[in-house]
């Protein structure tokens, strides 16, 4: 079996106090999110799936502390170290709360600026987040998003698209599809934002690229396990995954090995809407 497939999260104390996402994924879209938000004084300012603090902590010392910053995650011991850092960074202007966007404790009207760092890839009922966004903001104040779009690691699926045509897993090859599908476009993301009531004002686009050995060492990154992993593994049926994702292993080595390395590209974009 292959090594990776062995793996199990682990959602510990002691596993959180180690996780550091920011320099293989959150940072991009973090700096992305930094270079264009608009910075104010006086703000009341709500970060959605603030996890383990980034960007929400950074955000809050520059903004410095005329402004007061929350953040909003169900992941408990996530929330447990961003809590963490703020004591060690004494960082006075952040309060954490944990619970769902979904049912935001803040009354109508009272936020000036919403963040959400790649929160939207986990948002179980998106309109029902994006409804609330709209319900907590003051009028003519800002909900900012970033997030990767559709056509992200496009070099890997199309090896993973390869493999399953190669073993005829037709119907591998339709979940697959739709596994791809649900991440979202500008236009869909711009939809959301209309459908909430808050008109697009600004977006950008950028793309970052992330490099690997091969396919071996990409699946085997820790973080690639953790974020990505368990969404793979529900393309195929489980007493398929050793052979189906032996084939793609061999498949994504061979080609590395014929471009000189295993490139992934991901699109990014940060757009904001106002109320």
């Amino acid at each position: 079996m292959p090594h990776f497939l062995e793996y199990q999260f682990n959602d510990s104390p002691e596993f959180v106090a180690t996780f550091d996402e920011l320099p293989l994924w959150s940072a991009p879209f973090g700096l992305l999110l930094l270079k264009h938000v608009e910075l104010k004084s006086n703000m009341t300012v709500l970060d959605i799936g603030s996890g383990a603090g980034f960007p929400l902590i950074e955000l809050a010392q520059r903004l410095g502390n005329s402004s007061k910053c929350y953040g909003i995650d169900p992941w408990k011991n996530a929330n447990e170290r961003a809590k963490q850092k703020l004591r060690n960074y004494e960082v006075e202007n952040v309060e954490i709360i944990e619970g769902s966007a979904a049912e935001l404790s803040f009354e109508d009207n009272s936020v000036d600026l919403i963040v959400s760092n790649l929160g939207i890839n986990n948002f179980d009922d998106p309109p029902v987040v994006f409804k609330e966004c709209a319900r907590v903001l003051k009028p003519g104040c800002k909900l900012v998003l970033t997030t990767n779009l559709d056509g992200h690691w496009k070099e890997f699926y199309g090896v993973f698209e390869q493999t399953l045509r190669e073993l005829q897993m037709n119907t591998a090859l339709e979940k697959l599809d739709a596994h791809q599908r649900h991440r979202g476009s500008v236009e869909s993301i711009t939809g959301a934002y209309l459908i909430a009531g808050l008109r697009v004002t600004r977006s950008f686009e950028e793309s970052f690229e992330m490099r690997f050995l091969d396919g071996t060492a990409m699946l085997n990154h820790s973080f690639v396990k953790l974020g990505w992993l368990a969404g793979w593994r529900e393309i195929v049926d489980e007493n398929e995954h050793q052979g189906i994702f032996a084939a793609l292993e061999k498949n994504l080595n061979e080609y590395a090995k014929s471009k000189g390395e295993l490139l992934l590209t991901v699109p990014m974009l940060y757009i904001e809407g106002t109320k």
